[in-house]
């Protein structure tokens, strides 16, 4: 990678740590790493989809999005520096009319071998599910090839949120479905017609490809709770309770999840999901920790104990990350607390906690820096993310807590909450059973 690059992926790397509590992603081993490529990404979170897509992808992208974020300068700046092409929507105030710049620039991109990413529905949805995409992405692949670049592949990427609107959530990125169109151009060029963007058939064709393999990687489901639940059910379904191979594929655990929701037991397989899901929240695990390793009342209780060992030991640097960083906190929580739509605040509250901690941080290691000169300020620096990791750390170990003790009140003992928890794991299982 280029220098740039290379910076990039890292500030997105440290960003991603911060917003999410964890990110997954499955692709083919090297399928975005090389050659001209123009991907398909669905567009569910706002400005949190760029960084999400930048550092699930094995190279920056240069995303093709709207030019009104150009008209104010500090956007303008980043957006050029990331190597983002503009692009014009005519219900857009501005001068431009159309987009021939647009679509130089990406030829250009692409005969250099880059890779181009674009949000072809055109808007940002608040449902899970994939809105019509318009024909821009495929007039730019036609378009492409017919001046000259070869191999162009044409990818989809999904973007799984837990809850878009909320930080330190989990997000699922789906990408595949790749598409060779020199290979398969005849597939959507009738005989005896042009192979360019000109050719409206050929255009209508491809962009129906695009869309399938788009709703493919992304998900279909009526709201984003019912997504979650269902796909969680799904993998637990398909996971042995035994733990002899705890992984499960990615393609049949959705397969699995659109299956159920399309029969009428959905409504109960979700509620199961619910209820199994408070209690590996509260105890602060996932399925895959209980069925590899806690799937024992001694490992059990050890877990536990560990538990509340490591909470104690991160109090002092909770204490102190809480101190220097109650600004930015208090910050990100009044932003939380306006009523906007999902899709706003998934925009909004990453931009706002990023550049509230920003500066914050850039104050402390100015202080630092006054105070005792380049070695204080080198010390801050490597001290000041520690400590923000320690609260967010102990904070979630203390929530969890709280629903521990809220949910498992009536327990005499742990071999009680542990039996409870294997009986509500059972009923996700024989939910997702009847089924199929």
């Amino acid at each position: 990678m280029r220098r740039r690059d290379r910076a990039i992926k890292k500030i997105v790397s440290w960003a991603m740590a911060a917003l999410y509590h964890r990110v997954q992603v499955r692709q083919a081993e090297g399928l975005t790493a090389s050659g001209p490529e123009l991907v398909n990404a669905s567009h569910f979170g706002g400005f949190s989809d760029p960084l999400i897509l930048a550092y699930a992808m094995d190279r920056v992208p240069r995303f093709i999005a709207r030019d009104v974020i150009w008209r104010f300068a500090p956007a303008r700046w980043v957006m050029n520096w990331v190597g983002a092409i503009p692009v014009h929507k005519p219900e857009d105030a501005g001068a431009r009319t159309s987009n021939d710049q647009m679509f130089r620039s990406t030829y250009a991109a692409l005969h250099r071998g880059e890779l181009i990413t674009i949000f072809p529905e055109g808007i940002t949805v608040d449902t899970p599910q994939i809105a019509s995409i318009k024909t821009g992405s495929a007039r730019i692949a036609l378009g492409a090839r017919a001046d000259g670049v070869e191999g162009i592949r044409i990818v989809s990427a999904g973007i799984h949120y837990e809850n878009k609107a909320a930080l330190r959530s989990d997000v699922f990125i789906d990408i595949g479905w790749p598409i060779d169109l020199d290979d398969e151009i005849s597939t959507f060029v009738p005989p005896g017609t042009p192979e360019d963007a000109s050719n409206r058939e050929a255009v209508a064709s491809l962009t129906e490809r695009m869309e399938r393999d788009l709703r493919s990687a992304a998900p279909d489901f009526a709201d984003w709770a019912t997504a979650h639940a269902l796909s969680d059910a799904a993998e637990i379904a398909l996971r042995p309770a035994d733990g002899s191979d705890s992984s499960v594929g990615q393609g049949d655990k959705e397969r699995l999840a659109r299956l159920v929701e399309e029969s009428d037991r959905a409504r109960e397989v979700a509620v199961a999901m619910d209820r199994y899901q408070a209690d590996l929240d509260a105890m602060g695990f996932t399925d895959q920790m209980l069925v590899d390793g806690l799937n024992r009342p001694l490992s059990f209780s050890w877990y536990v104990a560990r538990t509340l060992v490591v909470a104690l030991l991160l109090l002092p640097f909770a204490v102190i990350g809480a101190t220097i960083n109650v600004i930015p906190m208090a910050i990100v929580w009044l932003i939380g607390r306006r009523r906007v739509s999902d899709a706003m605040m998934a925009t909004v509250k990453p931009l706002g906690a990023l550049g509230a901690f920003v500066v914050m941080w850039g104050f402390w290691l100015w202080l630092a820096f006054h105070r005792g000169g380049a070695e204080s300020l080198a010390a801050m620096g490597l001290l000041l993310p520690v400590y923000l990791f320690a609260v967010i750390a102990w904070f979630e170990r203390v929530v969890l807590l709280g629903r521990a003790i809220k949910g498992f009140g009536r327990s005499r003992s742990l071999a009680d909450v542990y039996a409870t928890i294997w009986q509500h794991r059972n009923a996700v299982v024989e939910a997702v059973a009847q089924v199929v």
